[in-house]
């Protein structure tokens, strides 16, 4: 008889060791296996949202590209928001109300963005202007 085997008490407890060893990894694999595959389309649309919005703590980079820890967690909330059903628009309304319109790389159309919009177009034509004005001397 094997010296390891001898105490009753002893086998009886390498048995249960493996019993349960072997009970739990198939219970891990069978619930590991059960998790919910998310949808592809809600992954798609989750980055296209993060592509459009600026992380708050990298120096210009978008959500997508972010790897900060905020990042991580905005783009688990975009993905929660489309997962209970809110539309692109109203995410993005959200993360405004909740970050300030800084946080988006494109800001809407408004009073207040007018000189974003048009005034690189307007220092353009103003240098066009100089140097066409220069160059008729």
């Amino acid at each position: 008889m094997n010296p390891l085997f001898r105490s009753p008490y002893l086998s009886a407890f390498i048995w249960l060791l493996f019993t349960t060893l072997f009970l739990g990894g198939t219970a891990f694999l069978a619930m590991a296996q059960e998790q919910p595959v998310s949808n592809t389309a809600h992954q798609q649309q989750a980055m296209d949202i993060s592509k459009l919005l600026r992380c708050p703590m990298a120096t210009n980079l978008s959500l997508f590209e972010s790897q900060a820890p905020i990042a991580h967690e905005l783009k688990a909330q975009i993905f929660s928001m489309l997962e209970q059903g809110d539309s692109q628009d109203e995410i993005i309304f959200f993360m405004v109300q909740r970050y300030g319109e800084k946080i988006r790389y494109q800001p809407e159309l408004k009073g207040s963005t007018v000189a974003l919009w048009f005034g690189p177009l307007l220092l353009l034509l103003v240098g066009v202007g100089i140097c066409l004005g220069l160059i008729k001397r």
